[in-house]
Protein backbone atom coordinates (compact mmCIF):
# COMPACT_ATOMS: atom_id res chain seq x y z
CA UNK A 1 0.00 0.00 0.00
CA UNK A 2 2.80 2.20 1.31
CA UNK A 3 4.37 1.30 -2.27
CA UNK A 4 1.58 2.15 -4.21
CA UNK A 5 0.95 5.83 -2.66
CA UNK A 6 4.47 6.41 -3.44
CA UNK A 7 4.14 5.72 -6.96
CA UNK A 8 0.92 7.66 -7.08
CA UNK A 9 3.05 10.86 -5.49
CA UNK A 10 5.92 10.83 -7.64
CA UNK A 11 2.90 10.41 -11.18
CA UNK A 12 1.29 13.33 -9.53
CA UNK A 13 4.19 15.75 -8.23
CA UNK A 14 5.41 15.47 -12.83
CA UNK A 15 1.80 16.02 -13.70
CA UNK A 16 1.33 19.10 -11.46
CA UNK A 17 4.76 20.53 -12.35
CA UNK A 18 4.33 20.15 -15.73
CA UNK A 19 7.62 17.89 -16.14
CA UNK A 20 7.91 14.70 -18.15
CA UNK A 21 10.77 12.34 -18.07
CA UNK A 22 13.04 12.43 -21.32
CA UNK A 23 15.48 10.01 -21.72
CA UNK A 24 18.93 10.64 -21.65
CA UNK A 25 20.60 10.88 -25.15
CA UNK A 26 24.47 10.35 -26.10
CA UNK A 27 25.83 13.82 -27.40
CA UNK A 28 26.50 11.66 -30.38
CA UNK A 29 22.92 10.89 -30.79
CA UNK A 30 21.86 14.31 -30.79
CA UNK A 31 22.58 17.32 -33.20
CA UNK A 32 23.37 20.52 -30.88
CA UNK A 33 22.56 23.55 -32.63
CA UNK A 34 24.72 26.66 -31.25
CA UNK A 35 23.68 28.73 -33.94
CA UNK A 36 20.94 30.17 -35.90
CA UNK A 37 20.32 32.61 -38.70
CA UNK A 38 17.20 34.31 -40.23
CA UNK A 39 16.77 36.47 -43.53
CA UNK A 40 14.39 37.47 -45.08
CA UNK A 41 14.02 36.06 -49.42
CA UNK A 42 12.69 37.67 -52.23
CA UNK A 43 9.38 35.81 -51.72
CA UNK A 44 8.52 36.87 -48.75
CA UNK A 45 10.00 33.33 -47.16
CA UNK A 46 12.42 33.06 -44.37
CA UNK A 47 15.91 31.32 -44.80
CA UNK A 48 16.92 30.04 -41.80
CA UNK A 49 20.46 28.56 -41.26
CA UNK A 50 22.02 26.36 -38.61
CA UNK A 51 25.29 25.48 -37.21
CA UNK A 52 25.74 22.68 -34.87
CA UNK A 53 28.72 20.54 -34.36
CA UNK A 54 28.49 16.62 -35.17
CA UNK A 55 29.86 14.66 -32.93
CA UNK A 56 32.16 11.30 -33.84
CA UNK A 57 32.46 8.05 -32.55
CA UNK A 58 36.59 8.90 -32.05
CA UNK A 59 35.28 11.93 -29.82
CA UNK A 60 35.99 14.20 -33.05
CA UNK A 61 33.75 16.88 -33.97
CA UNK A 62 33.01 19.02 -37.49
CA UNK A 63 30.91 22.04 -37.59
CA UNK A 64 27.56 20.96 -39.97
CA UNK A 65 25.82 24.26 -41.54
CA UNK A 66 22.04 23.35 -42.58
CA UNK A 67 20.04 26.32 -44.42
CA UNK A 68 16.17 25.76 -45.48
CA UNK A 69 13.36 27.91 -46.54
CA UNK A 70 9.87 28.41 -44.53
CA UNK A 71 6.94 31.19 -43.66
CA UNK A 72 8.17 30.06 -40.10
CA UNK A 73 11.05 29.36 -37.54
CA UNK A 74 9.54 26.00 -36.77
CA UNK A 75 9.32 25.32 -40.18
CA UNK A 76 13.06 25.95 -41.13
CA UNK A 77 14.15 23.73 -38.57
CA UNK A 78 11.56 20.83 -39.12
CA UNK A 79 12.52 21.14 -43.19
CA UNK A 80 16.25 21.21 -41.59
CA UNK A 81 15.52 18.28 -40.05
CA UNK A 82 14.99 15.96 -43.18
CA UNK A 83 18.78 16.12 -43.55
CA UNK A 84 20.16 14.92 -40.24
CA UNK A 85 20.60 11.41 -38.53
CA UNK A 86 19.91 12.47 -35.64
CA UNK A 87 17.23 15.09 -33.62
CA UNK A 88 17.92 19.04 -33.64
CA UNK A 89 17.95 20.27 -30.42
CA UNK A 90 18.38 23.66 -29.47
CA UNK A 91 19.56 23.59 -25.34
CA UNK A 92 23.29 24.33 -26.09
CA UNK A 93 22.07 27.90 -28.44
CA UNK A 94 24.75 30.43 -28.17
CA UNK A 95 23.54 32.95 -30.77
CA UNK A 96 20.98 34.21 -33.11
CA UNK A 97 21.61 36.60 -36.04
CA UNK A 98 19.44 38.19 -38.37
CA UNK A 99 19.94 39.54 -41.75
CA UNK A 100 19.41 43.73 -42.00
CA UNK A 101 16.27 43.28 -44.48
CA UNK A 102 14.81 40.79 -41.87
CA UNK A 103 15.16 43.10 -39.01
CA UNK A 104 14.08 46.16 -40.83
CA UNK A 105 10.78 44.59 -41.55
CA UNK A 106 10.58 43.10 -37.89
CA UNK A 107 12.22 40.73 -35.59
CA UNK A 108 9.13 40.13 -32.84
CA UNK A 109 8.21 36.36 -34.40
CA UNK A 110 11.83 36.02 -34.29
CA UNK A 111 12.33 36.70 -30.83
CA UNK A 112 8.85 35.77 -29.60
CA UNK A 113 9.75 31.90 -30.81
CA UNK A 114 13.05 32.03 -28.96
CA UNK A 115 11.48 33.09 -25.44
CA UNK A 116 8.94 30.46 -26.05
CA UNK A 117 11.32 27.89 -25.89
CA UNK A 118 11.96 26.55 -23.02
CA UNK A 119 15.32 24.93 -23.00
CA UNK A 120 16.86 28.05 -24.62
CA UNK A 121 18.62 30.29 -21.89
CA UNK A 122 17.91 34.28 -21.49
CA UNK A 123 21.67 34.36 -22.19
CA UNK A 124 21.90 33.90 -26.00
CA UNK A 125 23.83 36.82 -27.86
CA UNK A 126 21.38 38.26 -30.19
CA UNK A 127 23.03 40.58 -33.41
CA UNK A 128 21.61 42.34 -36.81
CA UNK A 129 23.91 41.58 -40.00
CA UNK A 130 24.74 44.39 -42.90
CA UNK A 131 23.73 41.92 -45.71
CA UNK A 132 22.81 38.36 -45.06
CA UNK A 133 23.07 36.00 -42.03
CA UNK A 134 23.44 33.10 -43.73
CA UNK A 135 26.28 34.27 -45.74
CA UNK A 136 28.14 35.36 -42.88
CA UNK A 137 27.59 31.65 -41.00
CA UNK A 138 28.81 30.01 -44.01
CA UNK A 139 32.28 32.09 -44.76
CA UNK A 140 34.62 29.53 -45.16
CA UNK A 141 38.12 30.47 -42.64
CA UNK A 142 35.43 29.80 -39.86
CA UNK A 143 35.08 26.51 -41.48
CA UNK A 144 37.02 24.51 -39.17
CA UNK A 145 35.96 26.42 -36.15
CA UNK A 146 32.67 26.78 -34.32
CA UNK A 147 31.69 30.10 -35.90
CA UNK A 148 28.38 30.22 -33.33
CA UNK A 149 30.55 30.28 -30.38
CA UNK A 150 33.49 32.39 -32.12
CA UNK A 151 30.71 35.08 -32.50
CA UNK A 152 29.07 34.68 -29.19
CA UNK A 153 32.67 34.94 -27.54
CA UNK A 154 33.19 37.71 -29.43
CA UNK A 155 30.30 40.00 -28.81
CA UNK A 156 30.51 38.91 -24.97
CA UNK A 157 34.09 40.19 -24.74
CA UNK A 158 33.65 43.43 -26.60
CA UNK A 159 30.40 44.04 -24.18
CA UNK A 160 32.63 43.15 -21.14
CA UNK A 161 36.28 44.56 -21.95
CA UNK A 162 35.21 46.63 -24.84
CA UNK A 163 32.85 49.79 -26.66
CA UNK A 164 29.36 47.79 -26.82
CA UNK A 165 26.68 48.00 -24.60
CA UNK A 166 25.67 44.56 -22.88
CA UNK A 167 22.60 43.17 -24.69
CA UNK A 168 21.39 39.37 -24.93
CA UNK A 169 17.85 38.06 -24.88
CA UNK A 170 17.17 39.07 -21.75
CA UNK A 171 18.18 42.45 -22.28
CA UNK A 172 16.55 42.85 -25.65
CA UNK A 173 13.14 41.68 -24.50
CA UNK A 174 12.99 43.76 -20.90
CA UNK A 175 13.77 46.94 -23.65
CA UNK A 176 10.90 45.95 -26.01
CA UNK A 177 8.13 45.69 -23.50
CA UNK A 178 9.29 48.38 -21.27
CA UNK A 179 7.42 51.39 -22.04
CA UNK A 180 9.77 54.51 -22.81
CA UNK A 181 12.87 51.66 -23.83
CA UNK A 182 14.05 50.49 -27.26
CA UNK A 183 16.41 47.47 -28.19
CA UNK A 184 19.66 47.82 -29.68
CA UNK A 185 22.13 45.21 -30.83
CA UNK A 186 25.39 44.79 -32.37
CA UNK A 187 26.02 45.21 -35.93
CA UNK A 188 27.98 42.25 -37.27
CA UNK A 189 29.63 42.77 -40.91
CA UNK A 190 31.34 40.39 -43.38
CA UNK A 191 34.62 41.75 -44.75
CA UNK A 192 36.33 40.01 -47.04
CA UNK A 193 36.79 36.63 -45.65
CA UNK A 194 36.69 38.23 -41.73
CA UNK A 195 33.96 39.31 -39.41
CA UNK A 196 33.75 42.14 -37.65
CA UNK A 197 31.89 43.98 -35.14
CA UNK A 198 30.48 47.62 -37.30
CA UNK A 199 28.62 49.67 -34.96
CA UNK A 200 24.66 49.54 -33.16
CA UNK A 201 21.76 48.65 -34.86
CA UNK A 202 19.19 50.59 -33.08
CA UNK A 203 15.28 49.73 -33.21
CA UNK A 204 11.76 51.25 -32.20
CA UNK A 205 9.86 48.26 -31.23
CA UNK A 206 11.17 45.21 -32.94
CA UNK A 207 11.96 47.11 -36.68
CA UNK A 208 15.27 48.14 -37.29
CA UNK A 209 15.40 51.89 -37.70
CA UNK A 210 19.07 53.68 -38.21
CA UNK A 211 22.32 52.30 -36.91
CA UNK A 212 24.99 53.88 -34.90
CA UNK A 213 28.67 53.43 -36.52
CA UNK A 214 30.91 51.86 -34.30
CA UNK A 215 33.21 55.24 -33.57
CA UNK A 216 30.24 56.47 -31.62
CA UNK A 217 29.25 53.37 -29.56
CA UNK A 218 31.66 53.86 -26.81
CA UNK A 219 29.48 57.26 -25.87
CA UNK A 220 26.39 55.42 -26.29
CA UNK A 221 27.45 52.81 -24.14
CA UNK A 222 28.50 55.52 -21.25
CA UNK A 223 24.76 57.10 -21.52
CA UNK A 224 23.45 53.68 -21.12
CA UNK A 225 24.93 51.94 -17.98
CA UNK A 226 27.44 51.66 -15.92
CA UNK A 227 30.83 49.92 -16.73
CA UNK A 228 34.60 49.51 -16.22
CA UNK A 229 37.53 48.59 -18.33
CA UNK A 230 37.57 49.65 -22.04
CA UNK A 231 39.48 52.22 -24.56
CA UNK A 232 38.67 55.00 -27.06
CA UNK A 233 40.78 56.70 -28.99
CA UNK A 234 40.66 60.53 -29.46
CA UNK A 235 41.29 62.54 -32.30
CA UNK A 236 42.32 65.82 -31.14
CA UNK A 237 44.05 67.50 -34.03
CA UNK A 238 45.62 66.38 -37.63
CA UNK A 239 48.63 65.44 -35.36
CA UNK A 240 47.39 64.64 -31.87
CA UNK A 241 46.07 61.59 -30.81
CA UNK A 242 45.16 59.84 -27.15
CA UNK A 243 43.83 56.73 -25.75
CA UNK A 244 42.02 56.54 -22.33
CA UNK A 245 41.44 54.02 -20.31
CA UNK A 246 38.45 53.68 -18.71
CA UNK A 247 38.45 52.94 -14.96
CA UNK A 248 34.87 53.52 -13.88
CA UNK A 249 31.94 55.14 -15.96
CA UNK A 250 28.86 55.76 -15.00
CA UNK A 251 26.00 57.69 -16.12
CA UNK A 252 23.01 60.07 -13.39
CA UNK A 253 19.79 61.21 -14.84
CA UNK A 254 17.69 64.11 -13.37
CA UNK A 255 14.42 64.59 -14.46
CA UNK A 256 12.33 68.25 -14.41
CA UNK A 257 9.34 68.39 -15.75
CA UNK A 258 8.05 72.36 -16.76
CA UNK A 259 4.36 72.95 -17.30
CA UNK A 260 3.85 69.18 -18.45
CA UNK A 261 7.42 69.03 -20.71
CA UNK A 262 10.19 66.87 -19.43
CA UNK A 263 14.05 68.01 -19.43
CA UNK A 264 16.83 65.86 -18.99
CA UNK A 265 20.28 66.45 -17.67
CA UNK A 266 22.58 63.33 -18.02
CA UNK A 267 25.78 63.78 -15.97
CA UNK A 268 28.52 61.17 -16.58
CA UNK A 269 30.92 60.82 -14.05
CA UNK A 270 34.54 58.79 -15.66
CA UNK A 271 37.63 57.95 -14.05
CA UNK A 272 39.87 57.31 -16.92
CA UNK A 273 43.54 56.54 -17.22
CA UNK A 274 46.02 58.52 -19.95
CA UNK A 275 46.77 54.98 -21.96
CA UNK A 276 48.65 56.53 -24.61
CA UNK A 277 49.62 60.09 -26.20
CA UNK A 278 50.94 61.06 -29.82
CA UNK A 279 52.28 64.36 -30.98
CA UNK A 280 54.34 65.75 -33.37
CA UNK A 281 55.54 68.15 -30.95
CA UNK A 282 57.84 65.88 -29.03
CA UNK A 283 56.71 67.36 -25.68
CA UNK A 284 56.06 64.98 -22.65
CA UNK A 285 52.75 65.13 -20.97
CA UNK A 286 53.90 66.90 -17.44
CA UNK A 287 50.75 67.29 -15.19
CA UNK A 288 49.71 71.15 -17.27
CA UNK A 289 49.60 68.56 -20.30
CA UNK A 290 47.31 66.22 -18.82
CA UNK A 291 45.15 68.74 -17.39
CA UNK A 292 44.65 70.41 -21.02
CA UNK A 293 43.81 66.77 -22.39
CA UNK A 294 41.03 66.47 -19.80
CA UNK A 295 39.44 69.46 -20.56
CA UNK A 296 39.53 68.68 -24.59
CA UNK A 297 38.02 64.63 -23.73
CA UNK A 298 35.86 65.88 -21.33
CA UNK A 299 34.24 68.44 -24.31
CA UNK A 300 34.69 65.82 -26.94
CA UNK A 301 32.23 64.01 -25.27
CA UNK A 302 29.90 65.79 -24.49
CA UNK A 303 29.87 67.21 -27.77
CA UNK A 304 29.74 63.47 -29.04
CA UNK A 305 26.80 62.90 -26.72
CA UNK A 306 24.55 65.81 -27.51
CA UNK A 307 25.41 64.56 -31.32
CA UNK A 308 24.14 61.14 -31.00
CA UNK A 309 20.79 62.03 -28.82
CA UNK A 310 20.16 63.98 -31.51
CA UNK A 311 20.06 61.67 -33.90
CA UNK A 312 18.31 59.26 -31.69
CA UNK A 313 15.64 62.00 -31.34
CA UNK A 314 15.70 62.36 -35.22
CA UNK A 315 14.75 58.88 -35.69
CA UNK A 316 12.37 58.65 -32.50
CA UNK A 317 14.76 56.02 -31.00
CA UNK A 318 15.32 55.49 -27.64
CA UNK A 319 17.92 53.12 -26.36
CA UNK A 320 19.12 55.27 -23.43
CA UNK A 321 15.37 54.34 -21.70
CA UNK A 322 14.83 58.76 -21.12
CA UNK A 323 11.08 57.58 -21.44
CA UNK A 324 11.20 55.02 -18.87
CA UNK A 325 13.20 57.00 -16.50
CA UNK A 326 10.88 60.07 -17.06
CA UNK A 327 7.89 57.76 -16.40
CA UNK A 328 9.82 56.45 -12.94
CA UNK A 329 9.32 60.62 -11.94
CA UNK A 330 5.97 61.40 -13.39
CA UNK A 331 2.67 59.89 -12.16
CA UNK A 332 0.50 61.08 -15.07
CA UNK A 333 3.12 59.44 -17.57
CA UNK A 334 1.26 59.01 -21.17
CA UNK A 335 3.30 57.05 -23.96
CA UNK A 336 1.70 58.32 -27.05
CA UNK A 337 2.23 61.98 -25.72
CA UNK A 338 5.94 60.96 -25.03
CA UNK A 339 6.58 59.75 -27.97
CA UNK A 340 5.45 63.16 -29.19
CA UNK A 341 7.49 65.28 -27.02
CA UNK A 342 10.75 63.19 -27.70
CA UNK A 343 12.09 64.50 -30.67
CA UNK A 344 12.02 67.67 -29.41
CA UNK A 345 13.21 67.52 -25.83
CA UNK A 346 15.96 69.28 -24.27
CA UNK A 347 18.75 66.89 -22.99
CA UNK A 348 21.81 68.03 -21.12
CA UNK A 349 24.94 66.36 -20.93
CA UNK A 350 27.75 67.37 -18.61
CA UNK A 351 30.66 64.69 -18.11
CA UNK A 352 32.66 64.85 -14.75
CA UNK A 353 36.13 63.74 -16.03
CA UNK A 354 38.89 62.82 -13.41
CA UNK A 355 42.21 62.14 -15.70
CA UNK A 356 44.92 59.79 -13.57
CA UNK A 357 48.32 59.44 -15.31
CA UNK A 358 50.60 56.76 -14.91
CA UNK A 359 54.06 58.43 -16.13
CA UNK A 360 53.16 62.00 -16.12
CA UNK A 361 57.13 64.00 -16.09
CA UNK A 362 57.71 66.27 -13.42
Amino acid sequence: MKSYLLTISIALLFVLSGCQIVPTQNTNEISIIQGLGFDLTSDDKVLGTIVYPEYRVDETSKIEILKAEGYTVQETIDRSQNEVQYPLVSGQLRIALFGKSLAEKGLYPFIDTLKRTPEIANTIQLAVIEGEASELLSIKKYGKENIALYLSDMIEQNARIGELPTTDLAIFSYNYHNDGNDPYLPLLKKDKDKIKINGIGLLKDDRLITTLPIKDVYTLKMLIEHFKMGTHQYKLNDDEFVVIGNIKSTPYYEVKVNNGIPEFNIKIKMDARLQEYRSNDGKPTDKKKVKKLQVQIKKRIEQDAARIITLLQENGVDPIGLGSKYEAHYRDFDLKKWEEQYPDLKVKVNVDLEMINSGVVE
